[in-house]
């Protein structure tokens, strides 16, 4: 799968960057991750707001949330507390890309998608030599 080749990258990088930013929220209110279920659920208010993405992408981009939320509390120079996540969005459903906060999530999101694209970019090299 090229994660970067089609034209709906920039709908892949948001729903992820909206998982993640999802997944810090939870962690930071109740001290535990998102159940896939509450994933599932966050990904169907973000499709009812943005538009429809392939199921399986859904749920590539929603099994790595957690690990990309991980690493970004892990390497992020943001503090992630209540201010922060009331900055984050402009309503329930849409992020807002002003926030330091997001615009880091964003970046982290689409550096993981890229390197998904070269992945399997020379995966698919391989293949067909």
């Amino acid at each position: 799968m090229f994660w970067l080749n089609s034209p709906d990258t920039h709908t892949r990088a948001d729903l992820l960057t909206y998982l993640v930013v999802s997944q810090l929220i939870r962690r930071r209110l109740t001290g535990k991750w998102l159940t896939a279920q509450h994933v599932v659920q966050s990904t169907h208010l973000w499709m009812c707001a943005n538009g429809g993405i392939d199921l399986l992408q859904r749920v590539a981009l929603g099994s790595c949330a957690q690990a990309l939320a991980t690493h970004v509390m892990q390497v992020s120079k943001v503090r992630f507390d209540a201010m922060t996540f009331a900055d984050a969005f402009v309503d329930h459903v849409h992020l807002d890309y002003q926030s330091r906060a997001v615009v880091e999530v964003y970046h982290t999101c689409t550096v993981h998608l890229m390197s998904r694209s070269r992945a399997s970019g020379r995966g698919a090299k391989r293949d067909r030599q």
